[in-house]
């Protein structure tokens, strides 16, 4: 009787085991961001100034010495986007690791010619996107606060170690352009200028994406 007990135990103990799935647990990391804004003409820092951070996290207004944080940042690259009236708006994209600190500076121009705020986001393809083909549309999105304002853009694209700028599209009344001809394998980085009579009034952040084998 007693072999047959422990007999049992151990059957009992093996199904459950064997039943026991093991729990998948998602790790999620975090940093901290703080920074500085400054006035790009006089270099000073400049209060009120509205920060919010793409993946989202809440919105902070600058101290009286320019200053913001954020306490806790997912953590991956992080796009920075500064907002005052009067002031150009401006986006910055930096690296934020897990359980470190990232500082930054950014810079606002002022407003002078009323070009009202510009924001261009939402690239296509994806930020960090792979397996592109040699040749495809890259589109943008844009936000402004004065919608009569026609906008003009450029682009530019540069390979990855390569300080070599192209210029794929210049003056564009479009949110898109075709780029083609492009290397298999390889990371590509690109950005969108948006001008107004000529002037700039806004930069997108660098953008990455990388192509994939298309030789077959």
């Amino acid at each position: 009787m007693k072999n047959l007990n422990i007999t049992g135990l151990v059957i009992l103990f093996l199904f459950l085991l064997w039943g026991c799935e093991e729990e998948k647990v998602d790790v999620i990391n975090y940093g901290s961001l703080s920074g500085v804004v400054l006035d790009g003409t006089t270099y000073q820092p400049i209060d009120g100034v509205l920060i919010a951070t793409n993946p989202a996290s809440s919105s902070v207004i600058t101290s009286g010495a320019g200053e913001f944080t954020f306490s806790k940042v997912l953590s991956g690259d992080v796009s920075v986007t500064a907002r005052k009236k009067d002031y150009l708006s401006s986006t910055v994209v930096v690296s934020v690791y897990n359980g470190e600190k990232t500082q930054m500076n950014m810079i606002l121009l002022k407003d002078d010619n009323d070009y009202g705020s510009v924001t261009i986001y939402d690239p296509v393809p994806g930020n960090g996107a792979v397996n592109q083909q040699r040749s495809f549309n890259m589109g943008w999105k844009v936000d402004q606060s004065k919608y009569g304002i026609s906008l003009m853009y450029d682009v530019y694209l540069f390979k990855s170690n390569s300080s070599t700028q192209t210029v794929v599209g210049e003056s564009l009344n479009v949110k898109e352009v075709v780029v083609d001809n492009l290397e298999d394998n390889t990371t590509y980085y690109w950005y969108v200028v948006a001008k107004y009579e000529g002037n700039i009034v806004a930069n997108s952040p660098t953008w990455s994406f990388k192509t994939g084998d298309n030789s077959n």
